[in-house]
């Protein structure tokens, strides 16, 4: 039978199947939809109409798979005219690569099953679409089957909303279990500060006292480095908690990269370094030793990956970031400098990478992690309100993007820290509701030469403010404690002497509730554990302005 028999034959079957001419079927697409209806006289018709307008692609296919009926959606998918599509095989119009990914389906039904499966479909165009097919058996008169129905739906747009609602959701949910971990690391860590200042300042005390020549002097500053080692874990569980904010000024990311790059690179001399770093100045106000620890963290990190030596990229740029990427970061829209670290290292599986920023998660063996670097870095880094992120693969490497806050402000020189204390005269009241602090807090104050008087409460700390007023040079007050805390005992002290100079003491840094005290008139200052050194420093400076 010829080609042009072969479509004679699928037409004249497909007009018996409705009962109606080509020449009506042609009518019966072309004008409005509302005349055709008013028109129609039949039911064919109105069935014809209806299926032709439906978002959906609509068709018979006899028993060896050639078209008998199409809706206009196949027009409009295809290119193609009906009339030319009638009679055509399935294969030569959906081309090779869906009729091959169709075929168990087409099976199934010409078996008088009802199928529906999800395909990515392929275009003539090259281009792929999410469609949802349904192949539906016809049985004749004899319960057998004379070929199936197809009903396809594009569903991509559906398919692409509903990705994008879910990783909204696990956005959120990782926001929301990222801040209940972050408030238990930052009340582990406040409190670990408070017995580390006991040791620290108990410390402090014996190396003041003792002769350079003394031989429980190394035993102190091995005490000593020991507390230090502890306050660094207890930094990063506070970065974690975002409480690890310091000294926020604007910083020359470029130059901090660098910095950190040599710093980094004089011990890793198997690590080959390559930066390629934005043309323009990048500054972003920031706390430049708590995003020096972020990179020192991911460059360990990197490091680790790559055993046996490696590639590591570093790379700095400005980019624009739009509202639809920063609402679900909890971030505002506008202009961030981006801070990519690259390894060629063994790259992670999915189930890592999703919770590579979890405190205490590690691959590592127990002697060469706590678990806590990059879960540090991620708390610091949304403290700085920007993100971090990574992307990697298994043997394909890995790479986290920071992304900080562009700023216009010039850059600020910091200014060498002096090596010794000094001491001072005058009266100083210590308010803290640990017993260990106001111990070791009295002995640092009066070894510096200074007055003390003691409070654990904020109710004992006004009463004895407000008897000798006229006499207490300085107030040095917890930030958090039971029933009054550090912010009320400041107000309730500025309402006595509007003059009086207040400093905040806290396990946490200098953020959020404490800076708004600050910025309300606070003279200043002061993180746990501190040495006899910092106090010093504090005190002279406060008294002296």
């Amino acid at each position: 039978m010829s080609e042009s028999d072969n479509k004679k034959q699928y037409r004249s079957a497909r007009e018996k199947f409705l009962g109606l001419s080509l020449e009506s079927t042609r009518k019966s697409y072309y004008p409005q939809l509302r005349e055709q209806l008013e028109a129609a006289k039949d039911k064919e018709l109105h069935l014809q109409l209806l299926v032709d307008n439906l978002p959906a692609r609509i068709a018979y296919v006899s028993n060896d798979e050639r078209y008998i009926l199409v809706n206009r959606e196949y027009e409009r998918l295809f290119g193609k005219p009906r009339d030319e599509i009638i009679g055509m095989s399935i294969k030569e119009l959906i081309g090779v690569t869906n009729y091959v990914n169709h075929r168990q389906y087409r099976e199934q039904a010409l078996n008088g099953q009802d199928v529906r499966f999800e395909t990515t479909f392929h275009l003539p165009d090259g281009g792929t679409q999410i469609h949802e097919l349904s192949f539906i058996p016809m049985f004749n008169n004899v319960d057998e089957v004379d070929g199936f129905y197809v009903l396809g739906l594009d569903v991509t747009e559906r398919r692409r909303a509903a990705k994008e609602t879910k990783e909204l959701e696990a956005k959120l949910f990782d926001a929301q279990k990222f801040k209940a971990i972050g408030t238990l690391a930052g009340g582990i860590a406040h409190d670990f500060n408070n017995l580390l200042m006991g040791i620290q300042g108990r410390a402090s005390l014996l190396g003041v006292n003792l002769n350079p020549s003394d031989p429980l002097l190394e035993h102190v500053q091995a005490i000593e480095e020991h507390v230090r080692s502890a306050s660094d874990l207890t930094k990063q569980l506070l970065g974690f908690a975002r409480g690890g904010k310091y000294q926020v000024k604007p910083v020359d990311i470029n130059e901090l990269v660098l910095n950190s790059v040599k710093m980094f690179g004089r011990t890793r001399k198997q690590i080959k370094i390559h930066t390629k770093l934005a043309d323009d100045n990048v500054v972003a106000e920031v706390d430049a030793r708590q995003i020096e620890q972020v990179l020192l963290n991911l460059f360990v990190n990197a490091w680790q990956a790559m055993p046996d030596g490696g590639d590591l990229f570093i790379e700095t740029a400005v980019v624009s970031l739009a509202e639809a990427f920063c609402a679900p970061q909890d971030m505002v829209a506008g202009e961030y400098v981006s801070i990519e670290v690259t390894d060629t290292g063994v790259g992670m599986a999915e189930d890592v990478r999703q919770r590579v920023f979890d405190p205490f998660f590690t691959t590592k063996e127990k002697q060469r992690g706590t678990g806590l670097g990059l879960a540090s870095a991620y708390g610091i880094v949304k403290n700085h309100n920007g993100t971090i992120s990574v992307e990697s693969e298994p043997g394909d490497g890995a790479t986290f993007r920071v992304l900080l806050p562009l700023s216009r402000k010039k850059t600020v020189r910091e200014v060498p820290a002096a090596t010794k204390f000094e001491k001072g005269e005058g009266h100083i009241l210590l308010v803290d509701d640990e017993e260990i602090i106001l111990d070791v807090g009295r002995g640092m104050l009066e070894t510096l030469g200074y007055k003390v008087s003691l409070a654990r409460s904020g109710e004992t700390a006004l009463e004895i403010f407000d008897e000798q007023q006229n006499d207490i040079d300085l107030v040095i007050v917890d930030m958090i404690m039971p029933g009054m805390d550090g912010a009320a005992i400041f107000s309730k002290i500025r309402d006595i002497d509007a003059e009086a100079k207040v400093v905040l003491s806290s396990g946490y840094s200098l953020d959020g509730q404490a800076e708004k005290i600050m910025q309300r008139g606070c003279s200043g200052f002061i993180q746990k554990p501190f040495s006899i050194f910092d106090i010093s420093k504090t005190i002279r400076r406060v008294l002296a302005s």
